[in-house]
């Protein structure tokens, strides 16, 4: 296995945790007290034990996460932010959708990252005790929740 190419992969796969964890906090905290700020509190909570097996993975085999990278994340999902939706000042039925559809990206791009590894390092025996398909699964099941509650939020957004 090139390890230096797996370690540059799970770099940018961590940086857009690093963006999408803050992308789920902020959209929390702005339905809070609602089953969607409940299910993006869990989802939170679940990318972030996600990344935590990335960097574990990381080290492994012998790297080191790049913070330029997850600071380059955390930057863009900041300027996001200043995305004009219908509403300047307050949060609008838009903004969730776009932020759902985001989300949901991201989950694909999880279920990308968990299913390439489980095909690439499931047999290396640096990785013994990592269930790659346990990830993908979740992902997957996390990527397919966002969608019904995306597709609930245009409903809203649109009528």
């Amino acid at each position: 296995m090139n390890d230096t190419r797996l370690i540059i992969y799970l770099n940018d796969h961590l940086a857009l945790m690093v963006g999408e964890i803050e992308l789920a906090d902020r959209c929390e905290s702005s339905n809070r007290e609602t089953p969607l700020g409940e299910f993006l509190h869990r989802l939170g909570v679940e990318i972030e034990a996600q990344k935590s097996i990335v960097s574990d993975v990381i080290r492994r085999a012998g790297g080191s996460e790049s913070t330029i990278k997850k600071g380059a994340a955390w930057f863009a999902e900041k300027l996001g932010r200043f995305k004009l939706n219908d509403s300047v000042l307050t949060y609008s039925d838009l903004s969730r959708v776009i932020e759902l559809e985001a989300l949901s990206a991201a989950a694909q791009e999880r279920v990308a990252l968990w299913d390439t590894l489980n095909a690439v390092a499931a047999g290396d025996g640096r990785f013994t005790g990592i269930t790659f398909s346990f990830f993908r699964d979740q992902s997957q099941q996390q990527f397919e929740e966002l969608g019904s509650r995306r597709r609930y939020a245009a409903t809203q957004a649109f009528s």
